[in-house]
């Protein structure tokens, strides 16, 4: 089996939903998983990633991350990739264990306009 290389830092993020005390309002932010972990992200190639909504032009922007095996992970999740200036992403399919046991894969996406 060919090895990759985990050459990238990212940081893993999920949602932190809770109440506002005095207006009972939803509030919004994110809370530290994992933090500036090494990983494997290599970009997928673009395939009708390119889009014009209303003059505006966007970019879709999909990557692979492989790490080592952390069940806390899910797909509500987001990564920020440092070594791409601190590049956030979503993560919109995953995990996938790879054929090693100790490695998962997901599949992140961004935008770019």
């Amino acid at each position: 089996m060919k090895t990759f290389t985990e050459n990238d830092k990212v940081t893993i993020e999920r949602r932190a939903a809770g109440r506002d005390p005095e207006y009972n309002t939803p509030l919004d932010g994110w809370v530290v998983v994992e933090s500036r972990i090494w990983a494997s992200v290599q970009d997928i190639l673009p395939s009708r990633a390119e889009s014009t909504d209303d003059g505006l032009r966007l970019a879709l922007q999909r990557s692979r991350l492989r790490i080592r095996n952390n069940s806390a992970i899910t797909a509500e999740m987001r990564v920020t990739l440092h070594s791409r200036g601190d590049r956030l992403m979503q993560i919109i399919a995953g995990p996938a264990l790879l054929d090693d046991r100790e490695r998962s894969e997901y599949i992140l996406e961004g935008y770019s306009i």
